[in-house]
């Protein structure tokens, strides 16, 4: 669950946080192991879930495109439209995804899914 931090520090922070920018500024409440006397622990956001590894990149931006396409179509099976193409399409990602690199090279900051289309061309990596 991702959390602002002015949710926790209100008095401190005096303004709150627009929505977007939640994944950049949040705090991340998380659950303990079934060993841990804690019953959570406040964590900051990985940084992939901001600035995602080149694998996650490809997989993103073949989600987002996938959810476009299924903008306006009624269900008709068990899951919505966009799950169903995302399920059908799985194992061409997954291709698509095995030849890239998997590792970090920039730094932490927000990003649209046209912002990871163009960070993805300039890396040379095509979804």
């Amino acid at each position: 669950m991702l959390v602002r931090a002015t949710t926790i520090l209100a008095a401190a922070t005096g303004g709150i946080e627009p929505r977007w920018r939640l994944a950049t500024t949040g705090l991340q409440i998380a659950r303990t192991p079934p060993w841990s006397k804690k019953p959570m622990t406040i964590r900051n956001v990985p940084y992939t879930a901001v600035m995602p590894k080149p694998k996650q990149l490809a997989v993103r931006i073949a989600f987002g495109r996938i959810a476009s396409q299924a903008k306006g179509k009624k269900k008709t099976g068990f899951l919505p439209p966009a799950a169903e193409l995302v399920a059908q399409a799985k194992d061409r990602i997954a291709q698509a995804a095995a030849g890239l690199p998997s590792q970090r090279d920039t730094k932490r900051n927000y990003h649209s899914l046209s912002e990871l289309e163009t960070i993805a061309r300039q890396k040379g990596i095509t979804v």
